[in-house]
C-alpha cells in the first residue's frame, strides 16, 4: 500500500459528496456525463465500467452525502463496508477531495479502515486471508498517512487474530512465546514472571485462579521507552485464555476463548506504540492463565491473600478476572506507573447494561476521564462512563476477609467489579477501568480490537 501519482490497471475507487461533480476528465475519456446515472447519496456504490478507454476496468463511485454532514466515524463506516468484500487490489483516488474532511485525514482514515474491514479470523489448517492492496493516487503528499493507517490497522488485526485462535491453540504459554517474539520484532523489553517469581511475590489472586489448570500462570510486561526519563504510565489487559467459570460452572461458555481480548488488545497497543516510535512511556502488562476446575482448583468461600497483600473471600470462582486485575494492578504500581488504566471482558452486566455499542468506563479522576473521553472522540469509539461509589464497595464487606470478590447476587455487577478493582488502586494514582465484554467480539464470534486506537491516543 502506497502513493502513486498515476492511475495503474487497478480498480479504482472514486469518493465524491453529493453537490459535487465528478472530474470532467474522466467524463471526457467515457464520453458521457456519468454525473447523471451516479448515486451520491451517503454510502451508495455505483460501479462503472470504462470499457477500454482507461487500463482499469471498472471505477466505484462512493457516496459521501453532504459534506457538512460527514464525520470520521462516517468515513470508517462507509471505507469498511467498501471494503469488505474487496477480492482485487484496488488505488483510491483522492485529490478532488480536501474539504470538511482534509485529504490527509481522509487517506488516514480510509486506509485504516481497509485494513480493518479485509481482516478475517484463519480457519485452522488454511492459510491467512491476504489483505488486498489499496494505493492512493494523489499528486500531494499523503505516504505518511498511509504508514500511520498500516501501522494501526495491522496492530488492531493483530490483536483481533490473537483472540480469534482457539483457546487449545493460544494458552499461556503461547501467550507467553507469543510475547517474546513481538517484543523482539518490534524493539520492545519483554519480562515474563512465570510461576515460580509470582509465588515468590506472593500474587494470591492469579495463582488462585491458576489452581485448576496444568499449565502455569504468567505476568508478562511490555516495556516501551519513548521519552528517555518520564514517568511511565501503564496499559493492563487480563488474559484469561479460557473461562470455565470455574466450580462456579458456567451453563454455556462458548465465547470463552475471547475472555483474552483485553491481554490481546494490550499486544496491539504496545505493537503500536513501539512502531509509531511514540514519544511516551507505557508498560504492558497482562495477566495469562486459564480457569479451570480441577481437584486442587480454587472454591467458594476460601480466602486468598493477593499481591497487595489484602485478603479476597472467594463469592463465585467465576468472577475471576477481577482477582488477575488487581494483581497486575498492584504490580504496575510497584513499577511506578501513575496513570493506569486496564482493558477486561469482565461483567455480563456491563453487556446487560450496553450491549455491543457502548464500551463501560470506569474513572476514578476528572481530569484523567476529561482527556480519555478526548481520546474517545479522536478516535471515534464509544465509552459511556458508568458510576464508582462507596456504597458499592460496602456490598463486598466479608466476615472472612478484608473483601469479597463478588456481591454473590444480581444487580450493578459492573460498578461492583470496578470497586473492587479501584480498592486495589493506591492514593495519588490515577486508574480507569474499561469493561469491554459488549464490545471487544461480536457475539461470541470475531474480535474487534475494541478501543485499541482510544487507549493509544491517550497514552500519546
Amino acid at each position: 500500500m502506497k502513493q502513486i501519482e498515476s492511475l495503474n490497471k487497478h480498480i479504482v475507487i472514486y469518493p465524491i459528496y453529493d453537490n459535487q461533480p465528478v472530474d470532467s476528465w474522466l467524463c471526457d475519456a467515457l464520453g458521457y456525463d456519468v454525473n447523471d446515472i451516479i448515486d451520491k447519496d451517503y454510502a451508495k456504490m455505483t460501479q462503472i465500467h470504462t470499457l477500454g478507454k482507461y487500463p482499469f476496468p471498472y471505477i466505484i463511485f462512493v457516496g459521501l452525502g453532504k459534506e457538512e454532514k460527514l464525520t470520521t466515524a462516517k468515513l470508517r463506516d462507509v471505507a469498511m463496508k467498501v471494503s469488505k468484500d474487496l477480492d482485487k487490489p484496488t488505488q483510491l483516488v483522492v485529490d478532488h477531495l480536501d474539504k470538511t474532511i482534509s485529504r490527509q485525514t481522509l487517506v488516514r482514515v480510509w486506509m485504516e479502515s481497509h485494513i480493518i474491514a479485509q481482516y478475517k479470523e484463519r480457519k485452522i489448517g488454511h492459510d491467512e486471508k491476504d489483505i488486498m492492496d489499496m494505493d492512493v493516487m494523489s499528486v500531494h503528499p499523503v505516504q505518511k498517512e498511509i504508514d500511520e493507517a498500516i501501522i494501526y490497522g495491522t496492530g488492531i488485526n493483530y490483536a483481533r487474530k490473537l483472540a480469534d485462535t482457539p483457546s487449545n491453540l493460544m494458552t499461556p504459554e503461547d501467550m507467553v512465546k507469543e510475547a517474546i517474539e513481538m517484543a523482539k520484532q518490534n524493539g520492545l523489553e519483554c519480562t515474563i514472571l512465570d510461576k515460580a517469581k509470582l509465588e515468590d511475590m506472593k500474587a494470591g489472586g492469579i495463582l488462585s485462579v491458576n489452581l485448576g489448570s496444568h499449565i502455569p500462570a504468567y505476568m508478562i510486561c511490555f516495556k516501551h521507552n519513548g521519552d528517555k526519563d518520564a514517568p511511565y504510565k501503564a496499559v493492563i489487559g487480563k488474559g484469561i485464555t479460557f473461562d470455565s467459570g470455574g466450580y462456579n460452572l458456567k451453563g454455556n461458555s462458548y465465547g470463552m476463548k475471547y475472555d483474552m481480548c483485553g491481554g490481546a488488545d494490550v499486544y496491539g497497543i504496545m505493537q503500536i506504540l513501539a512502531q509509531s516510535q511514540a514519544k511516551t512511556n507505557v508498560y504492558g502488562i497482562i495477566p495469562v492463565t486459564e480457569n479451570l476446575v480441577n481437584g486442587q482448583a480454587y472454591k467458594p468461600q476460601d480466602v486468598i491473600t493477593t499481591l497487595s497483600g489484602k485478603t479476597v473471600e472467594i463469592v463465585s470462582t467465576d468472577a475471576e478476572g477481577r482477582l488477575i486485575l488487581c494483581d497486575a494492578i498492584t504490580y504496575a504500581q510497584q513499577l511506578g506507573a501513575k496513570k493506569l488504566i486496564d482493558l477486561a471482558t469482565l461483567t455480563g452486566a456491563c453487556v446487560a447494561a450496553l450491549g455491543d455499542v457502548y464500551t463501560g468506563v470506569f474513572c476514578n479522576d476528572e481530569e484523567y476521564y476529561q482527556e480519555f473521553d478526548k481520546a474517545m472522540k479522536a478516535s471515534d469509539e464509544k465509552g459511556w462512563r458508568l458510576p464508582l461509589d462507596q456504597a458499592y464497595l460496602d456490598k463486598l464487606q466479608s466476615k472472612s476477609a478484608d473483601l469479597k470478590n463478588s456481591m454473590g447476587k444480581p444487580g450493578a455487577g459492573a460498578s461492583i467489579a470496578a470497586n473492587f478493582l479501584e480498592s486495589f488502586v493506591e492514593e495519588g494514582t490515577k486508574w480507569i477501568h474499561l469493561d469491554i465484554a459488549g464490545t471487544a467480539d461480536q457475539n461470541g464470534t470475531g474480535a474487534t480490537g475494541a478501543m485499541i486506537r482510544s487507549v493509544v491516543e491517550l497514552m500519546k
